[in-house]
């Protein structure tokens, strides 16, 4: 890390944090053995505890909004025959707001994380290893417990230098999931916020990510008529054969070029060879460039679906039958005038510490998407650096711990200083 091209103030910020380097490494140990995956609610109730105190030591106010139940075709089930699992608990999003309190207008930032992983509670891979080389792997230890970590340093460093600024931040619990129990916490948290920063890692390639593409999920279902194969096979109505033509002619609608990408997985269907089945469903994802491709996705998969299901019927007096539901909730983030802006904030700032910081693209979505759509301008990978994430070998380079708070904390520092946009700097004395 270069510290010459840095001010006294930020080369306080700097050493501060590299001092507590081991108490950074701590925290993400003591994070990576709660379970957080799977929706794993005492996992989740430690962790949201965990980040609730030592916010509340930042002389934050602490509120849990209550989660909202998510729709029950999401559940891969086999059968409707078989008992539906038993409900979801519905975990709350965790909301903690630091004005400063001085009565200076200033920029507010809005700082965002999950604190779900997608690993299982119970499986081999539960705690932080002994780093080597610099490296340790863990369940979330990348995506996003570091990231996590590297937010709360950069705050309580702030604090603990006299630098008292307006902020909040957002912990949801199911972001890995399509925070479908958060999302309405996440956007009501918006309003009186200037900038969003959201903690998810730094791409593979490094660099920030500026433009990501919007994600929606959707559920077939086909019901047919059972038969025996052998006795009464012209009795019957396959919805496995129903459905796997409706699996063909919605994986047409891909387009990636376009920016469109259709998906489908999991499948299921029927019981046993010997039977025609009876019923038949599939889960998918789409990807979508922008909102335009968002609206003509969903709309030309309902419509494949209907007219599918009117050939179907066409072609017997008693036909297999298709439905369709969709979730689109998370639009696409593109490249704003607002982000890059605020894209070009964050890199001066690299810069400055002796990194580069190309902007890049991806496919993936995170809650930055949902910020973002809400009217927030967002950056969404000041997270650490890493690798294998959702792998059970997921690591994370330590380094980054320290190197990515120190980015944050100056960053904060100097948004509060410069301004944003329309926003000017609160001319708040530095300490």
């Amino acid at each position: 890390m270069r510290l010459d091209g840095l001010d006294d103030f930020e080369r306080r910020i700097a050493a501060h944090l590299a001092d507590r380097a081991a108490v950074l490494h701590r925290d993400l140990a003591d994070l990576v053995a709660i379970p957080t995956g799977f929706n794993h609610t005492p996992g989740l109730d430690r962790t949201r505890d965990w980040f609730a105190d030592r916010l509340a030591v930042l002389g934050a106010s602490i509120e849990l909004v209550p989660g909202d139940p998510r729709p029950g075709w999401l559940d891969v089930m086999r059968s409707p025959d078989t008992d539906p699992p038993e409900a979801a608990s519905i975990p709350p999003t965790l909301v903690a707001r630091r004005p400063a309190g001085d009565g200076r207008t200033a920029v507010c930032s809005l700082l965002c994380g999950h604190l779900d992983t997608v690993h299982d509670p119970a499986g081999p891979f539960r705690a932080l290893s002994e780093p080597v080389d610099g490296v340790a792997r863990g369940p979330g230890a990348m995506d996003m417990k570091g990231g996590l970590v590297v937010a709360l340093a950069a705050l309580e460093t702030l604090e603990a230098l006299g630098r008292r600024l307006d902020w909040s931040m957002v912990l949801v619990s199911d972001e890995e999931t399509g925070t479908w129990f958060g999302h309405r916490a996440l956007v009501e948290t918006v309003p009186g916020h200037d900038i969003g920063l959201v903690f998810e890692p730094m791409p593979a390639t490094g660099g920030l990510v500026v433009e990501r593409m919007g994600s929606g999920t959707f559920m077939i279902e086909a019901r047919g008529r059972s038969a025996h194969v052998g006795r009464a096979f012209g009795e019957g109505r396959s919805a496995v054969v129903a459905l796997a033509r409706a699996i063909v002619a919605v994986s047409e609608l891909a387009d990636p070029a376009r920016g469109r990408i259709v998906n489908v997985g999991p499948m299921h269907g029927g019981a046993a060879a010997n039977a025609v089945p009876h019923h038949a469903r599939c889960w998918g994802n789409v990807r979508y460039a922008d909102e335009e491709a968002r609206v003509g996705l969903e709309t030309e998969l309902r419509a494949v679906i209907a007219d599918l299901d009117r050939r179907l019927a066409s072609e017997s007096d008693d036909p297999a039958t298709l439905r369709i539901e969709t979730g689109f909730l998370r639009g696409a983030k593109p490249t704003t005038p607002e982000t890059l802006a605020l894209a070009e904030r964050v890199r001066s700032v690299s810069e400055d510490l002796g990194e580069s910081l190309p902007f890049v693209s991806t496919g993936g979505a995170c809650d930055g998407n949902d910020l973002q759509a809400a009217g927030l301008p967002t950056i969404d990978t000041l997270g650490v650096r890493g690798g294998g994430m959702h792998r059970p070998d997921e690591h994370v380079d330590l380094a980054s711990l320290v190197d990515r708070a120190t980015l944050v904390a100056i960053l904060l520092h100097r948004l509060d200083r410069d301004g944003f946009g329309e926003r000017p700097g609160s001319d708040r004395p530095i300490p």
